[in-house]
């Protein structure tokens, strides 16, 4: 089983290379700065902010549902993770303000990010006071609705900033980037957020392992979607043997009665969704050829 110590090394791994990815994005342009070429450019950085930002609230979500079933191994790691989240909100700020300056129908708004922002306060409050403190499926609820706006912020930069410079050919794999895999990844996110709490306490309620059952379910279908759609990405086979060996474990022990360690269980959904956004990362490395191709075109 692994310890916290070392789901914490992995997260603060993973956080220092999305921190890299989002430094890398900021790189000086010469395009002119309304150009649809130069949008797309931007977008890309912003895409990994909103993926980044998602994905804390994800981790945030299943740590906090092992935490409120019993599990005190987490609560060092959920209230580092919970910082994360809130630098993430603030790196957001400049991207908001940016695209109510392109258009009225803004594919992040300030007010939105603030409502946001405001919500997920409310929720760690009532997480940490006793008196209030929500039932495990009331902290995935409010956790998911979050997630479900984040995810949305993604498909709209990526579709209507990044897809206006592609060609007709490319359109599977920005979709699979920015609407399949992350949706994918959430299917997994909820899994893990759900078998935690199970596995902390022992066993699955009748609702919880309904649920499972259909989570497990969709997930493979959007995987065999993604892979349709964005055939021979070196990412994707370390993906979906990520995503096998989480199903396995979820069916095999989970579900039949025999839950794994709520830690143990944790790591396993956890290196499933990691490899689910390296894949992502492939999609979005496949696309930056074309990109770049149109931001000389442009700058020329």
């Amino acid at each position: 089983m692994l310890s916290g110590a070392l789901i914490l090394v992995a997260v603060l791994l993973l956080t220092v290379l999305l921190a890299w990815g989002l430094e890398r994005a900021e790189a000086p342009s010469d395009l002119p700065p309304g150009s649809p070429a130069e949008r797309a450019r931007r977008a890309l950085g912003d895409c990994e902010r909103v993926l980044a930002l998602i994905h804390a609230l994800q981790q945030h979500r299943g740590m906090s549902v092992a935490w409120l079933s019993g599990d005190r191994g987490f609560e060092s790691l959920l209230r580092a993770k919970r910082r994360d989240v809130g630098q993430l909100l603030q790196t957001l700020e400049p991207v908001a303000q940016k695209e109510e300056g392109y258009d009225a129908d803004a594919c992040i708004s300030r007010a939105e990010l603030s409502l946001l922002a405001s919500q997920w306060m409310d929720l760690c409050d009532t997480i940490e006071n006793a008196a209030q403190r929500p039932d495990p499926e009331d902290s995935i609820t409010r956790h998911s609705l979050l997630v479900a706006r984040a995810l949305g912020w993604l498909e709209s930069l990526g579709l209507r900033r990044v897809g206006p410079v592609l060609g007709d050919d490319q359109a599977g794999l920005l979709s699979t980037w920015v609407s399949t895999l992350p949706a994918l990844g959430e299917h997994l996110g909820q899994a893990r957020a759900i078998g935690s709490g199970a596995a902390a306490r022992g066993r699955c309620t009748p609702a919880e392992r309904l649920r499972l059952h259909f989570l497990a379910s969709r997930a493979e279908s959007l995987m065999h979607q993604a892979v349709v759609d964005t055939p021979r990405l070196p990412a994707a086979l370390p993906a979906i043997e990520r995503v096998v060996r989480l199903l396995g474990v979820l069916r095999s022990d989970l579900l039949e009665g025999q839950p794994p360690g709520a830690e143990r269980y944790f790591a396993e959904a956890t290196a499933a969704i990691d490899a689910v956004y390296a894949w992502m990362q492939g999609c979005e490395d496949a696309l930056a050829p074309t990109l770049a191709a149109r931001a000389g075109a442009g700058s020329a």
